[in-house]
């Protein structure tokens, strides 16, 4: 099954492992010249935000148009174009009907496919992340590994894994290939997004340091901010400001807005995920995703064994 999974899928794989291995390739080159000619402020500046690097000013701005558009999807282009047509393909064309008749079972079936094509996916996806953390170390000191969380060990591994495990459910709840790769690339982003913007975020609870405080230390995570007034409480920035009678164009806030409630005795207070808690955001990330992974993969088997194919 092992030999016959791989004959099936190899091109597919080849076509992955050149687009992961390409953009590690690339973070290793960027970086190997940065170091060269940058020296160690500037190069922290120029990775961290991007502008004013002089040379590398196109290929940063670049690779940052890429972090806000593809490479987030890059899980869920994996699960469209190699997990939902894993079984689809073969369910469309009937040719599961041949390793079952040799005395392989259904869960055989699946296993063999899901762990050789998802163990390809975990070490393509290993180096990609350990190659762009390796571009990024330079910017730690001066920013924090929180701003690079999406793409590195082992959150992103973990996502990819998801992302190939809810295309084959995909492919196994519809039947038809190009249905099951839309109904996969809509289901990441349905899953993916929430856990992006209100999970991950509370995962601990936050701290709060007033705007002096936190850049007085280390970075790490803002993930929001609010307004703390004379009595003591808490609004949002809209909030603060009817409070405090400030007028304000609807939905628009500028400069003098925020000097005026500073004025009023109103204090910002950001909500901080330290940077000692990087590596404890990203197990508890992976195992998010790898949970998900898991049950789509238990549900996959499960409608194998009910449904008539």
């Amino acid at each position: 099954m092992i030999w016959l999974t791989w004959r099936q899928h190899r091109l597919m794989v080849a076509v992955v492992g050149a687009v992961l291995l390409g953009f590690a390739a690339w973070f290793l080159l960027l970086g190997n010249g940065m170091r060269g000619s940058l020296g160690p402020a500037e190069l922290a500046e120029c990775i961290g935000f991007g502008m004013d690097c002089g040379e590398w000013t196109s290929s940063l701005g670049l690779l940052n148009s890429l972090q806000t558009t593809l490479l987030p999807v890059l899980p869920a282009l994996i699960g469209a174009f190699l997990g939902a047509p894993m079984l689809t393909r073969e369910i469309e064309q009937r040719t599961f009907r041949y390793a079952w008749t040799q005395g392989v079972s259904r869960e055989h079936w699946l296993f063999s496919k899901v762990f050789l094509l998802g163990g390809a996916i975990a070490v393509l996806s290993v180096v990609f992340s350990a190659a762009y953390m390796w571009f990024f170390q330079p910017a730690v000191p001066e920013w924090s590994w929180f701003d690079a969380f999406g793409m590195v060990l082992p959150s992103f591994p973990a996502t990819c894994v998801f992302g190939f495990a809810l295309g084959v459910l995909a492919g196994t709840v519809t039947k038809h290939l190009l249905v099951g790769m839309a109904l996969s690339l809509v289901g990441f982003l349905a899953l993916f997004l929430p856990v992006v913007a209100w999970l991950r975020p509370h995962y601990m609870s936050p701290m709060q340091l007033t705007v002096d405080e936190y850049y007085s230390g280390p970075r790490g995570w803002v993930t929001e901010f609010v307004y703390r007034s004379p009595a003591g409480e808490e609004f949002d920035i809209f909030e603060a400001l009817r409070a405090s009678g400030i007028s304000h164009a609807p939905n628009s806030v500028g400069s003098a807005e925020t000097e005026q409630l500073s004025a009023a005795g109103y204090t910002q207070i950001l909500l901080v995920q330290p940077g000692s808690r990087f590596w404890t955001f990203q197990f508890v990330d992976a195992g998010v995703f790898l949970v998900l992974a898991a049950a789509c993969i238990a549900l996959t088997c499960w409608l194998l064994r009910r449904k008539a194919i």
